[in-house]
């Protein structure tokens, strides 16, 4: 008994020590909010495969790449997450058609395939790299010091109206310079894809979470029409 209560104590307090790592607050309206009030937005960005490139169409996208930092003036982060590609939702619908096959040459195919891939998976580990844009913004409000905390401590009510209003119009602020990025990386003929809350609970979960083999999916950035 001693020894389940100590073996759970254990368990929280680890728990405890992981989330004082997570910097976020609150993820609402498509935007992080980490613990101090600053802001973040998350672009998902398609790739391309540089290494197929003619030697000048390399030059183009470098000197286009080059073009964006150099025009911006406000930090950003550029994230590129690598996973081992996870085809089992792929094998099951595969799976499914063989089901519905009338011919039978063709079910014997899709076995085949199936154990082609189930094998091929068991040798290779096929990765999988997600891109991402991080744009940040840093609240003025957050200038406010001590005695901005010590109104807002005395009208609790119009705090709570203030910070929503706050909320909303840093995050207008911050679209714009999201919207600017968004609009600089679509010139370069790649998908870009603001991501919502939900698409951002999930990077979060799957990023604190790696080596979980069930994982949230996020939306494919090229299945995805966004006009900039």
């Amino acid at each position: 008994m001693a020894t389940e209560k100590k073996s759970n104590s254990t368990k929280s307090s680890t728990k405890s020590s992981t989330l004082g790592f997570v910097e976020i607050s609150e993820i609402r309206d498509s935007v992080l909010i980490l613990r101090e009030g600053q802001m973040r937005a998350v672009l998902a960005v398609s790739s391309a495969n540089f290494a197929l490139k003619s030697i000048q169409e390399q030059e183009i996208i470098i000197g286009a790449f080059q073009g964006i930092l150099n025009s911006i003036d406000f930090p950003i982060q550029i994230l590129v997450q690598s996973r081992r590609l996870d085809l089992t939702s792929y094998i099951e619908k595969l799976k499914h058609i063989e089901d519905n096959l009338t011919n039978d040459l063709l079910r014997v195919k899709m076995q085949e395939y199936v154990e082609y891939i189930k094998q091929m998976l068991q040798e290779v580990n096929i990765m999988n790299k997600d891109f991402y844009v991080i744009v940040g913004y840093e609240p003025i409000s957050l200038k406010d010091g001590i005695f901005g905390r010590f109104l807002r401590a005395l009208n609790p009510s119009r705090a709570i109206k203030q910070k929503q209003e706050d909320f909303l119009k840093n995050r207008k602020l911050m679209m714009s310079r999201t919207d600017a990025i968004a609009s600089r990386f679509a010139s370069l003929d790649l998908k870009v894809n603001l991501l919502n809350t939900e698409q951002l609970i999930a990077l979060m979960y799957n990023s604190y979470n790696p080596d979980l083999l069930e994982s949230i999916r996020l939306r494919d950035v090229s299945s995805i029409d966004i006009q900039v």
